[in-house]
């Protein structure tokens, strides 16, 4: 999605936006490493698993390499795959969508916060 879709650099700006300690890759954009989670293998367990999570070192070992703490993922294949990839190579790192950041940066006017009452 990124790479094909020519989302790297408007994601990558939303990164920085978001980040109060953005950390590139060292490979970005179109030469950046794929997580091995997309084209229909995330569902599949077994030994695709096994396959899927050996071909997803690369790519933990380009996000360990980053010393970041929270991973920006844009697509669904990609969280879940990196997620994995977390707990196979203890990365210890949270992966989330730009849509949870954006929701934990929010603020909410009281005004507009339902009241208990109001249920």
């Amino acid at each position: 999605m990124v790479r094909s879709g020519g989302l790297a650099e408007k994601n990558r700006r939303l990164a920085e936006y978001l980040s109060e300690d953005f950390r590139p890759m060292k490979y970005q954009g179109n030469y950046n490493y794929c997580c091995t989670g997309g084209g229909g293998a995330m569902p599949m367990g077994g030994e695709v698993k096994k396959h899927r999570l050996k071909g997803g070192k690369v790519k933990a070992d380009q996000i360990r390499d980053t010393g970041a703490k929270v991973i920006f993922v844009p697509c669904h294949n990609c969280i879940d795959q990196i997620r994995d990839l977390s707990k196979e190579y203890d990365l210890g790192i949270r992966a989330i969508h730009f849509k949870e950041a954006i929701g934990e940066c929010m603020e909410i006017p009281e005004e507009m916060i339902p009241r208990e009452d109001e249920e």
